[in-house]
């Protein structure tokens, strides 16, 4: 049974409670066994104790009273160990009389706190197997631990068992399954499980439900549907707050909607909602992309001075990374002196932006002394630092630099990327060592690295123009063997190296296999090919052209030409409606109604 058509189970049967009309929901039943729920069990001992339900006293002794305490304490912070719950809550269960439902949902609510989602579902499970009473408030916790789990099907059987008790969800419960499916990509069906409450009015969604599938619309690029209902939320008992604010403003940067931002921040201030340091982030980011430095600088200062504001690390590397492409430095170099006087201290994606700056304009001296200052302050780099400079020490050609650089991150623990050796690689081949480079491949292979279609490319442009053809057609017959499938582009470099290196019969041969494959020619490989005929009168050569054209995998050499953006206004408040009746008349019109 898909989700979708349990959410239009469930709303069918609210419509039919309204109507006053009987309905079962079947499903999943956590009371039936001991295995319904599939998950791990971790306290599968409790099963041999036998099944009760003793009445609760009216008397609290002190035992009970330091249980509560604990657990109040234990529901907002989680425990140390998950060890030290489990202990807990096997001597709850020897308390007599036992605690209440309201302890156990706190231990639960430990349990999500330190992220164990399953060992709830487990405890919950033998609470069920020992009949304690459970509350609406429990089943909630745990269909959230379900979602977390990634098992929406547990999380609306449960959901089903809530009606089978005898309970009424609320507003909680509905939010966690909408969230649920969201984090799942099922869009549609958190729509249709929105749309219906609305619609069905079982109960009024709070700020918190609406702000969700606000955010679930916004992530998944239904910024239109999102809108509407942002606009919709305004004119119910719910006003948007600034989360609901936040997701709309982050959504509308995205998409490079900078005024539309900018005016929707202006709303809320002029509503007297006030923005936090995540409604700023996404509009310096955007400001930056379009270079409205001066507008960056104001809203930085509004920020700070007139809101009170303090922007977190990661605000300010949005701006020390912006200034940094941009060529200015020493702007740069103010927002982490900024940092450092507001107690934001720059961590290493900071100074690994710098570095990449330094580079850029041929500082490298300067980089290397940035890696340095980090290494004092006991900031441990990590392999996209060391890329930034072996990357910068390779474009001079200066090698014997990066390989040390190579040798020292490897003997601080660093485990190297793809990336790294592509890199270096990448500098040998430039160098006119491909020879070296081919040793070097072989050398981290037998080391058990990863090595990617794009170190191929590399390794392959590098033999052919240092004229190792027969190496590149050796390495380019391994890489299936190594597990790398050659794609277009790897059969487009090595027919380009055999045509310069006057190869053509073999150029032939791989054409047919490329064709054999589904791939064509690209552009530089005909154009070369082309210029090659003008020149020579080679019978292979003839045969590749004649090829080419019959297997209409000539392609013409045209420039590249960019689509014009999209975009994507906030709609007015008047047109709003029939804006959304274009996109999802269905719900649209549940709203409505």
């Amino acid at each position: 049974m898909t989700l979708m058509s349990v959410s239009s189970r469930f709303c069918s049967f609210l419509l039919r409670r309204r109507l006053g009309t009987t309905y079962s929901c079947s499903g999943f039943e956590l009371l039936s066994s001991s295995s319904s729920i599939g998950l791990v069990h971790f306290h599968s001992h409790t099963n041999l104790r036998p099944k009760y339900n003793v009445p609760h006293s009216t008397h609290i002794s002190n035992s009970h009273i330091k249980l509560r305490h604990l657990l109040l304490q234990k529901s907002k912070s989680g425990f140390e160990k998950l060890d030290d719950a489990l202990v807990v809550f096997d001597k709850m269960l020897k308390m007599r009389p036992l605690p209440n439902v309201i302890d156990f949902a706190q231990l639960l609510t430990a349990l999500v706190v330190m992220k164990q989602y399953p060992v709830a579902v487990s405890l919950f499970r033998d609470i069920c197997t020992l009949r304690i009473p459970v509350s609406i408030i429990t089943l909630s916790i745990v269909i959230n631990c379900c979602c977390h789990s990634n098992r929406l099907d547990y999380a609306f059987s449960l959901f089903a068992s809530i009606f089978k008790r005898g309970f009424v969800p609320n507003v909680v419960t509905y939010t966690t399954l909408i969230r649920g499916l969201l984090s799942q990509h099922k869009s549609a069906e958190a729509r249709l499980l929105f749309t219906n409450l609305i619609k069905l009015k079982e109960l009024q969604p709070n700020v918190v439900t609406y702000s969700t599938m606000i955010n679930g619309l916004c992530k998944t690029g239904h910024i239109d549907m999102a809108l509407w209902l942002f606009r919709f939320m305004g004119k119910s008992d719910s006003p948007p707050n600034t989360v609901t604010y936040t997701a709309i403003i982050d959504s509308l940067c995205k998409r490079g909607l900078a005024d539309d931002a900018l005016n929707l921040h202006s709303e809320m201030m002029e509503k007297g909602i006030l923005p936090n340091v995540w409604t700023y982030s996404p509009i310096f980011q955007v400001l930056c992309n379009f270079n409205r430095w001066e507008e960056v600088s104001l809203l930085l200062k509004q920020m700070i001075e007139d809101m009170k504001i303090s922007p977190n690390v990661y605000t300010f590397n949005i701006l020390v990374d912006a200034y940094s492409k941009s060529g200015k430095l020493d702007d740069a170099k103010e927002i982490i002196e900024m940092m450092n006087e507001r107690g934001e201290y720059p961590n290493i994606v900071t100074y690994s932006t710098l570095m990449q700056a330094y580079c850029a304009e041929g500082q490298i001296d300067e980089a290397l002394a940035v890696l340095d200052r980090i290494k004092i302050k006991e900031i441990r780099p990590d392999c996209c630092t060391y890329n930034i400079l072996l990357d910068a020490y390779c474009r001079r050609l200066q090698l014997d630099i990066a390989m040390d650089l190579y040798r020292n991150m490897v003997a601080e623990g660093l485990e190297p990327t793809v990336e790294t050796h592509r890199v270096l690689l990448n500098g040998l081949c430039r160098l006119g060592k491909p020879m070296e480079a081919l040793n070097f491949l072989y050398k981290i292979q037998d080391q058990g690295h990863m090595l990617d279609i794009v170190i191929y490319h590399t390794m392959l442009t590098g033999l052919c123009k240092n004229q190792y053809v027969h190496k590149a057609l050796s390495l380019f017959h391994l890489m299936s063997c190594n597990g790398v499938i050659p794609d277009r582009d790897t059969y487009n470099i090595i027919i380009r190296g055999c045509l310069r290196n006057k190869k053509f019969s073999e150029a032939c041969k791989l054409v047919e296999k490329m064709v054999d494959c589904g791939f064509l020619a690209d552009a530089a490989t005909t154009f070369l090919l082309q210029q090659l005929l003008s020149k020579v009168q080679d019978p292979s050569l003839l045969a590749l052209h004649q090829k080419c054209l019959h297997s209409g995998i000539q392609e013409e050499f045209h420039g590249l030409r960019i689509p014009k953006p999209i975009h994507i206004s906030c709609p007015a408040e008047n047109s709003m409606n029939q804006n959304l009746l274009m996109i999802m008349p269905e719900e649209v019109q549940l709203c409505k109604s």
